[in-house]
């Protein structure tokens, strides 16, 4: 299999990414190297100010450089019998140092289009960073804080799924507190991915399905080689040589060489990929190549007849899309014309012209903006859907038919027919799911939305509007 060069390689994995964050799809992992904070004039890793704290404080030996170091020569020094103290007494040097977040993590805050962050450390930087990028210092971020003995009250709470408009900060090992609710060594972190594999502790399924579905992006995690086979492994639904849809990335200089070169032999090469960069400069990056993308993909301003109809866009430009088109192939050319429609009347409008096939690589992408961030769903119906008895089209129908029964109270499936004749009688069609032919079918010959169908369109968007100014 011929391989790519470095810099095509590179291309690819930049052009990946910022896909998956135009779907709101992308997980960022983040761990230590991004956890930098201000110390007077300059930023630090708050892992080696811990370090070094530990290390005066119990006159630990040379070489105690990060808190995993100083807890580790702590525990060779000391013994088990005393390190229960250490959790307190971390928690109290986080406390007295207040970091604040540096640069590396508010440029990934700063990246709005992504919903879910994944924490590998146990302090509060990152939610912290959100806050006080995206919400003004207010506390905005939903924080989420996994531990293998948690209360029965806290796992009720993490229970409650989030609404599609939150931002939601996980840490996968814990918060920081007085007693040992969170990992400190890499035996504690043994065992909190233990409990993710038991019944009796375990990840809510709002948070377990991104985790083990979207693609994730680990940013500066130190990842010793049995963690990322580890981490892989449980993630995926499938055995990692078989594995066709999910995709990680890795950016740093923290991951092993036997693991780079297990990816590379049991992992297909689109599902593992690894860019050498600081993680610090490689944010900054992503950052101005996310905001030059929106800003090329921004709206032009609205003419007076979408004023005349009380439709304005107040989304940003990188505000994920709220209205699926799902076409079949030959249906391209009035697919198009709808969109052109809907865009016009400013929805927030996706239309996939890739030829998609059943596991194809983007497969999983686009059934999870379904399932997840669609708030309105397009279906084409033709004579061309009624000709075919398979196609990956129906596999979205599907999808959108399973979700609509867990959306009782408003609109989420528009059906519209596109053909010429259509004279309203729903039943000669034959291929739909069972949860359209309750529906009431829009008319859009050759794409084009007749008179009630805008008007329909229009309502949905307004309400769209009205939700997202609340």
């Amino acid at each position: 299999m011929p391989q790519l060069s470095t810099t095509d390689a590179n291309d690819v994995f930049w052009e990946d990414l910022l896909s998956h964050i135009g779907g709101r799809l992308l997980v960022p992992v983040v761990g230590p190297d991004m956890t930098l904070v201000k110390v007077g004039t300059t930023e630090e890793r708050l892992g080696t100010l811990i370090g070094r704290r530990l290390a005066d404080r119990y006159r630990l030996p040379p070489g105690s450089t990060t808190m995993g170091d100083a807890v580790a020569a702590f525990l060779h020094e000391r013994g088990r019998d005393e390190i229960e103290r250490l959790y307190r007494v971390i928690n109290d040097i986080i406390a007295e140092v207040d970091p604040v977040p540096g640069d590396a993590l508010r440029n990934l805050a700063a990246i709005d289009n992504v919903p879910l962050f994944v924490s590998t450390t146990p302090d509060r930087l990152l939610a912290t960073a959100v806050n006080d990028v995206r919400f003004h210092g207010r506390p905005g971020v939903r924080e989420v804080s996994f531990s293998p003995n948690q209360s029965t009250s806290e796992q009720s709470r993490n229970s409650e799924p989030a609404e599609s408009t939150d931002t939601v900060v996980l840490n996968l090992f814990g918060q920081t507190s007085s007693t040992p609710q969170y990992a400190i060594h890499e035996e504690d972190r043994l065992e909190w991915l233990h409990s993710l594999l038991s019944d009796a502790a375990s990840l809510p399924d709002w948070l377990d399905y991104p985790l083990k579905h979207h693609p994730l992006l680990f940013l500066g995690c130190e990842i010793p080689d049995w963690l990322g086979r580890f981490l892989l492994r449980m993630s995926s639904n499938s055995r990692l040589s078989l594995e066709r849809n999910q995709q990680f990335f890795f950016v740093g200089k923290s991951i092993s060489p036997t693991l780079s070169n297990f990816f590379a032999t049991y992992c297909r090469r689109t599902m593992v990929q690894q860019l050498d960069m600081e993680p610090s400069e490689f944010v900054v990056e992503l950052r101005a190549r996310w905001e030059r993308r929106t800003a090329s993909r921004a709206r032009p301003p609205l003419d007076q007849t979408d004023r005349s109809r009380g439709v304005g866009s107040t989304s940003s430009p990188s505000s994920p899309p709220t209205i699926f088109i799902s076409y079949m192939r030959e249906d391209a050319d009035a697919a198009r014309r709808l969109y052109d429609a809907i865009d016009g009347l400013g929805g927030d409008v996706w239309l996939d012209e890739r030829q998609i096939s059943p596991g194809d690589e983007w497969e999983k992408e686009v059934l999870a903006r379904i399932h997840g961030t669609v708030r309105l769903f397009v279906p084409v119906i033709s004579r061309n859907t009624e000709a075919e008895d398979e196609g990956y089209v129906f596999r979205e129908w599907l999808e959108a038919a399973d979700r609509s029964r867990s959306i009782p109270r408003r609109r989420f499936i528009v059906p519209v027919v596109i053909d010429d004749d259509y004279e309203g009688d729903a039943r000669r069609y034959q291929q739909i799911p069972e949860e359209f032919s309750r529906l009431h079918f829009g008319r859009a010959p050759g794409g084009d939305p007749d008179a009630e169908l805008l008007d329909v369109l229009t309502a949905e968007i307004r309400a769209m509007r009205r939700t997202n100014a609340a």
